[in-house]
């Protein structure tokens, strides 16, 4: 999920906190710190939050901001408010960057998108008053077709965990509206297929369906005189892809291994070649130039 969260991020933005987004240079990039670990003080735990992105601003002269965002797929027992808190301030000591806390719950909250704050408080003394960005998937289960509509591709991600609670004709409609997005947004050219793979693999983690899912909602489709082979089309197009996405990685192992056994190494440029191969008839080509090549670069330059 939150690879999928940094693939797109200015979806993710745009989805839940237009505002924000209109005030920052998406265009221009944002980048990912690395996994970091802060002391929570005086307990001595460690803190690592899962999305820490920089980004600059748009109005007046740029400056540098910080957009946490911490993914919470179950509740927990301790102070979840506290604890964006103590993420805040670990954030906020080494640099004294602006922080937008952004909070992504798969689990029901009060409000589908609202400002959630902590008080800390002593005395009947409010010491510490801090608010975060909260989003509740799961709140939101009743609008997901209306976030698909938006034209969003990872709205496609998204509505699959919104509606991980639904049950029958309804989930399973849901799972093939995903992915029948997501295929879209591909041929559209939104996005190409590694991104397609990703935010499909969201999809089918968070909202498996089984037999009585697909028998309810052939029941339904038949009864209202719908297509049940266009939803049929859906998931064999999807399956194939999925088995051929599969193949394709196997045969691009089996020739980097063919390549490594001949030449004892596998050159970058070689390896991006390979990467860069991408149907079954090239692939198997370019294997058996692999077996024949005299030099590691005949494999993609093979000699008359």
């Amino acid at each position: 999920m939150k690879q999928a969260l940094q693939e797109r991020f200015a979806d993710f933005l745009g989805l839940f906190d237009p505002d924000t987004a209109a005030e920052l240079d998406l265009e221009a990039g944002v980048t990912f710190r690395n996994a970091e670990m802060f002391t929570d003080f005086p307990q001595g735990a460690l803190l690592v939050p899962d999305i820490v992105a920089e980004v600059r601003t748009l109005a007046g002269v740029p400056r540098l901001i910080i957009i946490h965002v911490e993914v919470q797929r179950e509740r927990e027992q301790e102070d979840f408010a506290r604890r964006m808190w103590r993420y805040y301030i670990a954030l906020l000591q080494p640099e004294d960057k602006p922080i937008i806390p952004t909070a992504l719950l798969f689990y029901m909250a009060d409000e589908g998108v609202a400002w959630e704050m902590y008080e800390d408080t002593l005395f009947g003394h409010t010491i510490v008053t801090f608010r975060y960005l909260q989003i509740s998937l799961a709140r939101l289960a009743s609008h997901a077709e209306e976030y698909l509509e938006t034209g969003n591709v990872l709205a496609a991600a998204l509505a699959g965990i919104m509606g991980r609670a639904r049950h029958g004709a309804v989930r399973a409609q849901l799972y093939y509206r995903c992915l029948q997005r997501l295929m879209d947004a591909e041929r559209a050219g939104e996005v190409n297929r590694a991104t397609v793979e990703l935010l499909g693999d969201v999809v089918e983690t968070y909202l498996i369906i089984g037999a009585d899912d697909r028998a309810a909602l052939r029941r339904q489709v038949e009864a209202e005189g719908g297509d049940i082979m266009a939803l049929e089309a859906t998931e064999l197009t999807w399956r194939s892809r999925v088995d051929l996405d599969v193949t394709v990685r196997t045969r691009r192992e089996g020739i980097r291994k063919a390549v490594e056994v001949r030449f004892g190494r596998v050159s970058p440029e070689v390896d991006a070649g390979i990467g860069e191969t991408e149907t079954e008839e090239e692939l198997n080509a370019l294997f058996e130039r692999a077996l024949r090549a005299q030099t590691e670069n005949d494999v993609l330059h093979p000699t008359r």
